[in-house]
């Protein structure tokens, strides 16, 4: 027996001993598998809060998607691959130049967030429930939260309606739990993040009322395939 089946018989036997919640939470998250998922061009998938740096959550994970199911808002999803939207450049007749790669990240049985979805609501609940440790434990107060780094959200000023002078929104700075430290507004209701306070919900994605976001946010580790197109 491999080790990462040693590990997810441990986690189902765990969940055993636990009890009802932990079994229906597992079941529910075995139905929420899906095919794929798209993302929003500029999005990124996130993992979840407390998860550790990817090569060792990958590893760490035994794929028992009992985050997923103890997820109170259903934010942990279980997509087999998230394919992300790459703007394309034109390129002139003629060229060699081939058009970019769209990214891609596989998932390979583990959970991801998809804030433009159901962004993460900071319960911490998916930490005490991993058997494994690839969550690390969060305690829910609000000293805690604030050192969690699921990435860090960018807004790009292109598309924000504050920015480019359409009309004043403030939907982001409404939402986001850190408001006055992780999101501000300027004299002129502009939005800015301050990446050292930005836990990386997702929040202010989720809310974001424009059908091309005007707020992303980026995680530390990359598509697996293809690349995202600096801005």
């Amino acid at each position: 027996m491999n080790r990462r089946t040693f590990v997810r018989r441990l986690g189902g036997g765990i969940a055993l001993l636990a009890g009802p919640p932990l079994l229906l939470g597992l079941d529910a998250g075995r139905r929420g598998l899906s095919q794929a998922a798209l993302a929003p061009t500029g999005q990124h998938p996130l993992r979840p809060p407390g998860a550790l740096a990817e090569p060792a959550f990958r590893a760490a994970c035994s794929r028992c998607h009992i985050c997923a199911g103890v997820c109170k808002v259903g934010a942990i999803q279980l997509p087999e691959v998230v394919l992300g939207v790459q703007p394309q450049l034109p390129v002139p007749l003629g060229s060699s130049r081939r058009p970019m790669e769209p990214p891609r990240w596989q998932a390979d049985g583990t959970p991801f967030v998809l804030p433009w979805k159901t962004a993460c609501n900071l319960c911490m609940t998916c930490g005490e429930a991993c058997p494994t440790g690839a969550l690390t434990p969060i305690p829910a107060d609000r000293a805690s939260v604030a050192r969690v780094r699921m990435g860090a959200a960018r807004i790009d000023p292109k598309v924000c309606l504050p920015w480019t002078q359409v009309s004043w929104c403030g939907a982001c700075l409404t939402i986001c739990p850190f408001r006055g430290e992780a999101i501000t507004v300027d004299h002129r209701s502009r939005p800015r993040i301050h990446a050292e306070h930005c836990v990386g919900c997702g929040l202010c994605v989720e809310v974001c009322p424009l059908r091309h976001k005007a707020v992303a946010v980026l995680p530390e580790f990359e598509p697996d395939s293809g690349r995202v197109r600096p801005e």
